[in-house]
């Protein structure tokens, strides 16, 4: 089974508003990306060496008005911030720098053509996007921290959130000339206009409907994957529209659909693409699963910053990268039965590929997220006879101060010293999800550069290599929009 090469569809999506004079200042003591234009120097590890880099941000920007975001890619050398009104990707951490949930964040409105949203453009005001289970967590935080701010923050039912991709070399060129064109912005004022002449020109949207696209982003996190659209109607195919809906051909405007079609699919391939490209989103691990950022590739996928000071979950996250060692990160998977030819193919398989009639998914639907996350897995040797355990030694063969073995001088109150020890058997890498036979693995990085080859036992009424245990093969791939690193 292919993917569409394109599509259109609906996102299980909730929308969290946060609006008020405080919003900008409150969610930047929040989330990983930078939303204040100053920089107070309190530690120097903190903040960058370039710190008179973006010196002036603080002179353009009124944090008290609708202005926008700051756009910025760590990797970047000019070190470039960009003020956009398209949204981006982001985190929320808990004290102890764990994820608490990634969402995208939206300045809202995304435009003010003709002074449609003159009302929304008073003070700051965000969208928050999140995975619908997430809700009701994200609230108590948000309200939590909220103490005397003066913000509001509401649950937007009323929105809905669409996804658009196209895997074609033209959309990837298209994409490019639009953020250079419409989104390459370095002032509040500037970056309102462009977004006004994107609507204005009709360039993807039709004028039309304006007023109905309250919120878009270009989903960089792999660079150009897709756009991202937030309407207050619903979108929906052309027989079924009424005055509640929105016909969704007639969204886009002819100037779009003339280059480049529209075609309705689910959320299911969106979510399948991902799993293929190695793009990981937290509502894929088990509830309840503990993750740094830097395990799910948050500086890979721009939502990150260096240099915004003191955040919720901040100290940990900048040691860690300041000291240069990320050990583990979650890397894409593909799951396959183990026989001579697959083992063959799979050595030379360069990225995953999705088959919805692969026999192993009969054997992994049957195992739940977190059965399946509990799962010891090992290297896979070409020699199924051998083993990654080491050779029991005996405590009284190991002299160490040489090599002439410790006579035993009798019986031990602690026990017999001629008992065999092992080693303590680790798993080389944890499974968080699985769609069909695909999935998702946090591993060490060390262990991926060393080999790609791996397998797990699960529970089969059918029987295995041991009793009651069938062994799977498990395929790990490092994505190629990484940035190279060294291997420890």
């Amino acid at each position: 089974m292919r993917i569409p090469q394109l599509g259109v569809s609906p996102l299980l999506k909730a929308l969290i508003q946060i609006r008020g004079p405080d919003a900008t200042k409150f969610l930047n003591g929040l989330i990983t990306l930078r939303l204040l234009p100053n920089i107070v120097k309190k530690k120097q590890h903190t903040i960058s060496a370039k710190e008179d880099k973006h010196a002036k941000l603080d002179e353009v920007i009124d944090l008290n008005k609708n202005w926008g975001l700051m756009h910025e890619d760590i990797y970047d050398p000019e070190e470039n911030i960009l003020i956009r009104r398209d949204g981006i990707n982001s985190m929320f951490l808990n004290s102890k720098g764990r994820i608490v949930n990634d969402c995208f964040l939206y300045s809202q409105p995304f435009h003010n053509h003709e002074g449609k949203f003159d009302e929304e453009m008073l003070e700051p005001n965000f969208l928050v996007e999140i995975d619908q289970g997430f809700v009701s967590q994200l609230q108590m935080l948000l309200r939590l921290h909220k103490l005397s701010s003066r913000i509001k923050i509401t649950h937007r039912k009323d929105l809905h959130s669409y996804y658009y991709y196209n895997d074609s070399v033209e959309f990837d060129e298209w994409l490019d000339d639009l953020q250079f064109n419409h989104f390459n912005s370095f002032d509040p004022i500037d970056a309102l206009q462009k977004t006004n002449s994107f609507i204005r020109q009709e360039v993807l949207f039709n004028s039309k409907y304006a007023s109905n696209i309250v919120g878009f982003a270009i989903d960089n996190r792999i660079p150009n994957f897709g756009i991202k659209i937030i309407t207050n109607k619903e979108l929906v195919v052309d027989d079924k529209a009424d005055d509640a809906k929105i016909p969704l051909n007639e969204v886009f405007s002819q100037n779009f659909l003339a280059k480049f079609p529209i075609e309705c699919t689910s959320e299911e391939y969106v979510t399948k693409r991902r799993y293929i490209n190695g793009l990981f989103e937290i509502a894929d691990a088990p509830k309840g699963t503990s993750l740094l950022p830097f395990e799910t590739n948050l500086d890979y996928v721009n939502g990150l910053s260096l240099e915004k000071g003191c955040y919720v979950g901040q100290e940990l996250t900048i040691r860690t990268f300041n000291n240069g060692i990320i050990r583990k990160r979650i890397v894409p998977i593909q799951f396959f039965e183990i026989n001579d030819t697959n083992m063959e193919t799979m050595a030379q398989q360069d990225y995953p590929i999705l088959d919805r009639e692969d026999p192993i998914i009969d054997l992994l639907k049957n195992i739940n997220s977190s059965t399946i996350s509990n799962i010891d897995v090992s290297a896979l040797s070409h020699d199924q006879n051998s083993s990654d355990d080491p050779e029991p030694q005996t405590a009284a063969a190991n002299n160490p101060f040489g090599s002439k073995p410790i006579a035993s001088s009798g019986p031990s109150p602690f026990g017999s010293t001629s008992k065999p020890v092992r080693k303590r058997k680790t798993s080389k890498g944890k499974i968080l999800s699985s769609v069909d036979n695909l999935g998702f693995m946090l591993m060490n990085t060390s262990d991926l550069h060393a080999n790609t080859l791996y397998e797990m036992g699960i529970p089969s009424l059918q029987g295995g290599s041991e009793q009651g245990v069938k062994k799977v093969g498990i395929k790990a791939y490092q994505p190629d929009w990484w940035l190279e690193e060294e291997p420890e």
